[in-house]
């Protein structure tokens, strides 16, 4: 039995959603000749994948880059697979340690997404998923990564900064001074109400921040007293995933001091 050929416009759209996964940065124009469709096929296309979110056209140059849709589904079928389970042992270690909900999250395109999670044990948590993504300027975690990012590369995932009140930008930047000083950051309560956060960072063989572990509960039972103990062996586990991602050096503003 012959089977029947692949609908023509089905065919040339998962195309172009591999190469772009693939191949970010192309222009409308690259992705036509790649995939051998007329540009205009391309444009329409592509239109269509930007409107349901799984592309998006980047900056000024508006090259094109898979989307959010595209990347929190990439990254929960790697969850799903047992990729990213070189981090779970630090994952479920700190929950164990510290009796709190842990996430570990990576810096993926010009977002940061939740790619690991352990659960609290206790009834009273705040429930996150693989796949969420995080605000680089009001959890914990995404200032600890924020704050070491070169200024081009902080700006890739500030889209709301020119938004900004100044006084609000400029506290922030205060805020991360501190962070690069000690190593670390914390909410309290910015992020989601009632839950206080701690965080620190970890680096690429190149210095660049490529992710961080975040520990988290309740104000109330997560004290700052029980925080600042987690410091202590959250930056014992960055420190070792930075070692292992072949990260040797701290950056020389950071003391980055056990507690």
């Amino acid at each position: 039995m012959v089977e029947a050929a692949e609908p023509s416009y089905l065919g040339r759209l998962l195309d172009l959603v591999s190469l772009i996964g693939d191949e970010p940065g192309l222009t409308i124009t690259e992705a036509g000749q790649r995939t051998g469709m007329p540009v205009s096929t391309a444009s329409r296309l592509v239109s269509l994948l930007v409107t349901r979110g799984f592309v998006r056209r980047r900056g000024t140059d508006h090259a094109l880059e898979p989307g959010p849709r595209l990347e929190r589904l990439a990254l929960r079928s790697l969850q799903r697979m047992g990729h990213h389970g070189r981090f779970r042992d630090r994952v479920e270690r700190l929950a164990e340690l510290t009796g709190e909900s842990v996430s570990l999250s990576l810096v993926e395109f010009d977002h940061i997404v939740l790619v690991s999670r352990r659960e609290s044990e206790h009834a009273l948590r705040i429930v996150a998923r693989v796949g969420d993504l995080i605000s680089p300027t009001t959890s914990a975690t995404g200032k600890a990564i924020l704050a070491f990012m070169s200024e081009d590369r902080a700006n890739d995932i500030l889209s709301d900064r020119d938004r900004m009140p100044p006084a609000a930008w400029s506290a922030l930047e205060e805020e991360l001074a501190g962070v690069r000083r000690c190593g670390h950051a914390r909410h309290e309560e910015e992020f989601a109400v009632g839950q206080r956060c701690v965080a620190a960072p970890f680096f690429s063989s190149s210095g660049e921040p490529v992710g961080a572990i975040s520990v988290a509960g309740p104000a109330a039972r997560f004290t700052r007293e029980a925080a600042d103990a987690a410091v202590r062996q959250l930056l014992i586990e960055t420190r070792s995933i930075s070692a292992e991602l072949g990260f040797e050096t701290e950056p020389s503003d950071v003391k980055r001091s056990l507690p």
